[in-house]
């Protein structure tokens, strides 16, 4: 029931970066000029322009002399309200937060490294990929610090590039007895005399101060290009290609923008300006939050992603246990359900969790009388947090949340959620007491559009720790984690219309579990409604049970000919405006499959996130792609 995993190696499944497990920063990007068409491979310097994929011919075209008709057929084509060719930004947008992996064996091309889809792909998802704007600056950081047989990783703070130079340290140097890295958890303020690094290190932290960007350089290695990734895609603590556009154009820099189409009221077309504006952005999205939460502002902290809220989280967390006991190490972690497998990773890292994790995979019954007894057994072990989400991703399910408050209580641990997939209008885990942290991607759901990354914590002011949290982050000298203003202001448009998006995607999801659960192609169907009894206990009035959903068809069933059939967008992420669907399990576990079984999650499982669309619409195309998909007739159980 509890599993403790090895801080290295790991499996990079859907974050290694489509060259196989192992790669240098250096590989990397040579396989992002690779897929914006620049033939030379031999030298990662490059022009500006040939490391930005997304530059289309037709937007020359200057926007006022578009007819309203020219506009509206535009949006049409370009909004990913169907199946969309491989590698295609989902949306149609310089920052696309999603891809197009349309087909079966483009998920496992993507997932071997296979060249004829690697070139294909013009984008990916923030974390798991390197924006070509976020490449071209960590070009320049090397031409200008470099000594030579060096690489770097781009960081949105000073804080982040300490923290990310510590991290680097202790998985690379942890054998020198003249290298002492301190503990990330103290990383919050540089000024402080434990955040001095070593002065035999290799790896250090050089900053590009007029243009508000940091970097660790590191001897270019692939184990150490390794690392960085690892460090970038477990933490979240990531340069928004927003945050690199701005940089790029303070720097003096130039390189191609174009026009997003996705559509808003009154404004079908929308121009992503990189300049600076005056505005109050982080504000209004914090009073917004607040709002929905029913929590004072001070309450609201800002991130660059929802990973980047865990790991803030994890800190915090570890810190309350440091201030009762220097040689606890912070304690160890528990993750509580099958989670989102970065949660997993990062607290799977000595680096991140000195003191280790203690994972219960399943979270039913049995999983939370052995955590209960462990508990009871080991009093003397220290826990830095609980992490769990509501419900799970990807199969729904939902924790024995009053359990879990009573035992964090009772042997004093932090209790944090990731709500991203029920989310905070749906489910109260604030003024119920249950959570002392609320850890939400407003990636996905709160902003819909795809086009923008953040996240957002909540510390409860009904609490004890939830307090403690909110009176110990307020102290972090890296305002608002590395959110970047222009990030933060597409996020408060974005969300405007949040309450009225969620309340229609509550009922196409509804709507679409329950076709699929009576369907008789469809063998099973995760969805809170149908797999988590408890989930209704925790749900606010006129709430409802979030916009996701997994299947797993029927054995008479091709899953890959559904997959490819189904005329939809397809790619990672979720909690966009248009309906997304992906083989999930393959994608995030694709060299883990035994592992990702044994928690009975199923390499076919097929995860649906629920858009806008027309329900009618929806149901046509899941019936159509299901008669494509019939390998024979249905034959009887009994028959059988």
């Amino acid at each position: 029931p509890t599993q403790t995993f090895p801080t290295s190696p790991f499996s990079f499944s859907i974050h290694r970066m489509m060259l196989g497990r192992r790669c240098s920063n250096a590989a990397l990007r040579r396989w992002a000029l690779c897929a914006s068409g620049t033939t030379s491979s031999s030298s990662p310097a490059v022009s500006h322009k040939a490391v930005v994929p997304l530059v289309i011919a037709s937007h020359k075209r200057p926007l006022a002399t578009l007819s309203e008709e020219d506009i509206q057929e535009k949006i049409q084509s370009e909004l990913p309200f169907g199946s969309k060719p491989l590698g295609f930004p989902l949306p149609f947008d310089e920052h696309a937060c999603s891809v197009s992996l349309p087909t079966w064996s483009s998920v496992v091309g993507y997932e071997e490294g296979e060249e004829e889809v690697t070139s294909a792909m013009t984008c990916g998802y923030p974390r798991f990929v390197y924006h070509p704007y976020v490449l071209q600056l960590a070009q320049i950081f090397l031409e200008q610090y470099s000594i030579g047989g060096e690489d770097c990783l781009v960081l949105p703070t000073k804080e982040a590039a300490l923290r990310c130079q510590s991290f680097l340290q202790q998985a690379l140097e942890f054998d020198s007895r003249s290298i002492s890295p301190v503990d990330v958890s103290l990383l919050e303020r540089p000024d402080q005399p434990h955040a001095t690094p070593s002065p035999n290190s290799k790896i250090r932290v050089e900053s590009l101060k007029e243009a508000g960007v940091h970097a660790v350089l590191f001897p270019a290695k692939t184990e150490a290009g390794t690392a960085a990734k690892a460090y970038w895609q477990h933490t979240g603590e990531i340069v928004s290609s927003r945050r690199a556009s701005q940089a790029l154009q303070t720097l003096g820099k130039s390189f191609d923008k174009r026009v997003t189409c996705c559509p808003q009221t009154g404004t079908p077309t929308v121009y992503h300006s990189c300049e600076s504006q005056a505005d109050t952005s982080f504000e209004q999205l914090q009073q917004r939050l607040a709002g929905w939460t029913n929590v004072p502002q001070e309450n609201v902290f800002l991130l660059p992603s929802g990973m980047a809220t865990i790991y803030k989280c994890l800190r915090s967390a570890r810190r309350y246990q440091l201030q009762k006991n220097p040689a606890s190490k912070g304690g160890s972690s528990i993750v509580y359900g099958f989670p989102y497998l970065d949660t997993l990773k990062m607290c799977s890292r000595a680096e991140f969790s000195p003191a280790g994790v203690e994972f219960y995979g399943k979270g039913d019954a049995k999983d939370l009388a052995n955590l209960e007894r462990n508990l009871q057994q080991r009093p003397q072990q220290q826990r830095s947090a609980l992490f769990t989400e509501v419900p799970s991703n990807p199969l729904l399910q939902c924790p024995d949340l009053d359990k879990l408050r009573e035992l964090a209580d009772e042997h004093d641990f932090c209790l944090v959620v990731d709500d991203t997939i029920g989310n905070f209008l749906n489910i109260d885990m604030i003024e119920s007491g249950l959570a002392d942290a609320v850890c939400t991607s407003l990636t996905k759901l709160v902003s819909g559009r795809g086009d923008a990354i953040a996240g957002s914590v909540i510390l409860n002011p009904n609490t004890e720790k939830g307090r403690w949290m909110r009176d110990d982050i307020a102290q972090d000298t890296d305002i608002h984690g590395g959110l970047f203003e222009a990030d933060a202001r597409a996020m408060v448009r974005n969300s405007e219309d949040f309450p009225e998006r969620n309340a229609k995607i509550n009922a196409n999801a509804e709507q679409l579990a329950d076709y699929l659960q009576a369907h008789p192609d469809v063998e099973q169907v995760w969805y809170p409604k149908l797999v988590a009894p408890l989930y209704p206990k925790y749900m606010k009035q006129g709430g409802g049970y979030g916009g996701l959903l997994s299947i797993h068809l029927d054995s008479h069933i091709c899953q890959r000919t559904f997959y490819d059939a189904l005329d939809v967008a397809k790619g990672p992420s979720l909690g966009t405006n248009f309906t997304l669907v992906c083989p999930y399990t393959l994608l995030a576990h694709y060299h883990e499959l035994d592992f990702a079984m044994s928690y009975n999650v199923p390499p076919n499982l097929i995860r649906i996130a629920v858009g806008l669309e027309d329900f009618d619409e929806l149901r046509e195309k899941f019936e159509r792609a299901l008669r494509k998909s019939r390998l024979h007739p249905k034959i009887s159980r009994k028959t059988a």
